[in-house]
């Protein structure tokens, strides 16, 4: 049963089972679709230890549903409420798990620019109304927060760009307005060797072979001269390929654009590179919110993530949309360009397999005045009781008790097993002799054919086999009790019971 009293984060993290709480978000990830039919949204909740790492004191909650829009549209520095929201352990970290097929109420309070005006509570799925303690319990962590929130980073005058022609490249003339918080945001044209950086950019490129990092090619459509000159497929060149004095471009095969001095290299290292692997794709605007620009292993700039030693946890990628204001004007240098140099390549594997699947939907196609062929007769169908009245098994065994088993419908195959222990204990008691009825001809008196016992030898034993297949430690192998006689016998020993 779901409480309904409200406990601070830290007395949620020792409980399990259902409960309320409120906290102030400290991180939080995109929202994502799962490999099922539902949505997903993470965050962390803290009320005290703000100065610490996300994961330290923190709550992390994990809400799903099937419905995009039903989810908390939390951000850093919100103030939520979460009723009935169950805690179980995961990774042996206290987590709290909003599933599809449960009701939690979520609450919202977000606070102005004005401090003198009301803060903003947003409440979902459905609408409800927060009952005193709960509202007086989030407006006191939203004053808290209010009162400790840094001030806004100002970014500095951006350096007139070096002028390019307009055949190669579409130059950014408007300045980017700066996050509300964190680094400065630069442009690919502006970037050089220096302090860390914020960059927002489309994914050109990307590879996840590596198991320790993962490589992105980004670009935000603006010329930087210290980056690696990529040509077309085709294009004249002369000289030695990818020389490090930048006579000469460096080829990309099969390279779907932009070509030129546009694209930069990053390298995202644990446990950021996880966090792409399963959430960026080829296409899609990142923004990488910590990032270090230096010169590259072989020429140019690189982009390199390292793993925040404040905040270990924390991820410095965040997926934007196409519509967020800050890749408004990225979008427009997009459109710019791809109006120039025509449309996007599309990927040569992708449209290799398209060519390959209308090959064959075409081989598949009847041709003109072919007959079909004609379908054969359908089988002869059994009745049920026919198949009900099937063969049965009698067998003996030694007692003179007989017993039958009912017919079985099964496939058998070879099996390889281990002899492990064998009745009766002495092998010269392995065969037993039975009596065998056999007829004689008619006597000389007469009368007719009788019936004179003959006794015969045969093989009867038991053997106890086991399997041969490979166990894990300390794990015992089943055995069967396996009774051989006559014929399989035979089979089996290759031998006559009279030899």
């Amino acid at each position: 049963m779901a409480s309904s009293e409200l406990v601070d984060i830290t007395t949620a993290c020792s409980r399990r089972g259902y409960l309320t709480t409120v906290g102030v978000v400290v991180d939080v990830l995109p929202p994502y679709r799962t490999k099922g039919s539902s949505a997903c949204v993470t965050f962390t909740l803290k009320d005290c230890h703000f100065d610490g790492a996300s994961w330290y004191g923190g709550l992390k909650i994990k809400y799903f549903n099937d419905r995009m829009d039903a989810l908390p549209p939390v951000q850093r520095n919100d103030v939520v409420l979460l009723r009935n929201v169950r805690i179980n352990m995961f990774n042996d970290k206290p987590t709290g798990v909003a599933s599809q097929h449960d009701t939690v109420p979520w609450a919202i309070l977000r606070s102005d620019s004005d401090p003198s005006s009301t803060p903003e509570i947003y409440t979902g799925p459905t609408p409800f109304s927060l009952q005193p303690p709960e509202k007086r319990a989030a407006l006191t962590l939203l004053e808290g927060v209010a009162t400790t929130a840094p001030a806004t980073v100002t970014q500095p005058a951006r350096k007139e760009a070096v002028p390019q022609q307009r055949s190669q490249v579409v130059q950014a003339s408007m300045t980017t307005s700066p996050p509300s918080r964190g680094l400065p945001l630069q442009l690919i044209q502006d970037l050089q060797p220096g302090p860390f950086v914020q960059i927002l950019g489309q994914v050109v490129k990307m590879s996840t072979l590596d198991s320790e990092k993962c490589f992105l090619h980004l670009t935000d459509y603006t010329s930087n001269e210290s980056l690696t000159d990529i040509r077309k497929d085709g294009e004249d060149e002369m000289g030695t390929e990818g020389d490090n004095y930048d006579y000469l471009s460096r080829k990309r095969k099969n390279w779907p654009g932009p070509w030129g001095k546009m694209t930069i290299q990053v390298v995202l290292w644990e446990p950021h590179a996880t966090f792409a692997r399963g959430h960026v794709k080829e296409g899609q605007l990142v923004l990488l919110t910590y990032t270090r620009i230096k010169p590259g292993n072989y020429s140019g700039l690189e982009a390199v993530v390292h793993q925040d030693k404040r905040y270990p946890n924390k991820i410095h990628i965040q997926l934007i949309s196409n519509d967020d204001n800050r890749a408004t004007e990225l979008m427009e240098r997009r459109k710019e360009y791809w109006k120039i140099h025509g449309k996007p390549s599309e990927d040569p594997k992708k449209t290799a397999k398209k060519k390959k699947n209308e090959q064959k939907k075409k081989k598949e196609k009847t041709e003109e005045g072919q007959k079909p062929l004609s379908l054969p007769a359908p089988g002869k169908i059994n009745k049920s009781d026919y198949i009900l009245s099937g063969a049965s098994h009698i067998n003996t065994i030694p007692g003179g008790i007989s017993y039958q088993l009912p017919f079985q419908n099964v496939c058998y195959r070879p099996s390889q097993v281990r002899v492990v222990d064998f009745f009766p204990p002495k092998l010269e008691d392995f065969t037993v002799q039975v009596p065998v009825t056999s007829t004689a001809a008619a006597g000389d008196d007469g009368h007719g054919p009788t019936s004179t016992p003959r006794m015969e030898w045969e093989w009867r034993f038991c053997l106890l086999v086991e399997g041969t297949e490979p166990l894990i430690s300390n794990q015992a192998r089943a055995q069967m009790k396996l009774f051989v006689t006559g014929g399989e016998a035979v089979h089996l020993l290759n031998l006559d019971p009279d030899e």
